[in-house]
């Protein structure tokens, strides 16, 4: 060991220049993953998100919710321009179960030809509280006038296209559905799969259906089932798992997780990619930094070896000189990066002024565990020529 020591005091330069090495790649290295796990953090919140949701409905030929005569013989169960089956609520739990499920809630969609409007008027009956109905239907977030809907029975709200195709303002009564209701609020919820225009609590709309409209039905649980999946990248599979499990069903999606997914495993593979980059020119630049080395010490290390010095012992000294630096490089590296990072917070410097540089704390194992592995990848090189290559030899060569 005082002889390594004294090798790495005794040739300075070559041993900074040795460290610098590794300081530069540690360093880089960081400011990489700094940057793209704090994109990936921010993109992948609302990447993650996009398009994670879809209905699940039974197609048939014909409606099977109408009375056979009355105003609702007019009207029907539908979904994205078919009649549907009501379904059963049991059905929810099983698709909860299904892996990558996030919530699963029930729909009632019908739609009812009104003479007074002379159009076609399609009702949402919602469970306000879920997170499917947010996404596929409508939220609170989507208000653009008035209130959303409460526990007051009688309160809708309604999209703003049928709002203003029809003049209607908040507060107004509308004679629709067997009764009248009350506009709350107007909305604008943008393009979802179960997409109405007005909504109504789903009790109330069960209500709606049994008693006023008086429709022929074993049930009214739903005709729908809106479904939100906990990541973009596994829609797919909870879709195809679905279908494996309950083939009766149809699914509508936008596939809008598709190019989202896309993005995500571009983001994820752009650090990794950048990172294997600098840490291959790493080893180029320390396996040529240690074979210097040994085409510097050629004379010296052929003497050792013609005075017994065995090739497994100067191999130790190749290995633990790399590993020295190695180590010193990368820890200095990570020192610096964690000031430079600090200075830019403190003075708010961003990366094309939008990046963020954000220390990450567990890419320190990863660095020092790279630096190491680069190290002792670079030794391999001229400790292979030391055994292939004879005493005598190395003394001549350097003469």
């Amino acid at each position: 060991m005082n002889y390594l020591i004294k090798e790495l005091y005794r040739h300075l330069w070559r041993t900074i220049a040795g460290i610098s090495g590794y300081i530069i790649a540690a360093l880089f290295i960081l400011l990489v993953l700094s940057v793209t796990r704090t994109n990936e953090k921010d993109s992948f919140g609302i990447l993650k998100g996009t398009g994670t949701h879809f209905i699940a409905y039974i197609p048939s030929n014909a409606s099977c919710c109408v009375s056979c005569t009355g105003e609702s013989a007019n009207g029907s169960l539908f979904a994205e321009g078919v009649y549907t089956m009501m379904l059963n609520k049991d059905i929810i739990k099983s698709i909860k179960e299904i892996k990558g499920v996030k919530d699963a809630t029930p729909y009632l969609l019908y739609k009812l030809y009104d003479e007074k409007y002379k159009a076609e008027i399609s009702l949402g009956g919602i469970d306000t509280g879920s997170i499917a109905t947010k996404n596929n239907v409508c939220a609170a977030t989507n208000l653009i006038e008035g209130k959303f809907l409460s526990d007051k029975q009688n309160e809708i709200v309604a999209e703003e296209s049928f709002a203003v195709a029809h003049s209607l303002s908040v507060g107004d009564t509308l004679y629709i559905y067997g009764g009248k209701m009350i506009l709350a609020g107007i909305i604008n919820s943008g393009i979802k799969p179960g997409k109405a225009d007005i909504y109504a609590p789903i009790e109330d709309v069960r209500s709606i259906l049994k008693y006023k409209l008086k429709c022929i039905s074993p049930g009214f649980d739903m005709n729908i089932v809106l479904v939100e999946v906990e990541d973009a990248r596994i829609q797919k599979s909870v879709i195809d798992q679905l279908k494996k499990e309950k083939g009766y069903l149809s699914v509508s999606s936008y596939n809008c997780y598709e190019p989202a997914s896309e993005v995500m495993t571009i983001i994820e593979g752009t650090s990794t990619v950048l990172s294997i980059l600098i840490f291959i020119f790493l080893i180029i630049f320390s396996a040529k930094t240690q074979l210097t080395s040994l085409m510097e010490r050629s004379r010296e290390i052929g003497i050792l070896k013609s005075l017994g010095w065995s090739n497994s012992k100067l191999s130790s000294q190749i290995l633990f000189n790399s590993l020295i630096q190695s180590l010193t490089g990368v820890s200095v590296g990570i020192l610096l990066g964690v000031l430079i990072i600090l200075l830019m917070n403190i003075y708010q410097i961003r990366l094309f002024n939008l990046m963020e540089f954000n220390f990450q704390f567990n890419s320190i194992p990863v660095l020092i565990i790279l630096s190491l592995i680069g190290g002792i990848i670079a030794s391999l090189f001229p400790i292979i020529k030391l055994y292939r290559t004879k005493a005598g030899d190395m003394i001549n060569n350097y003469l």
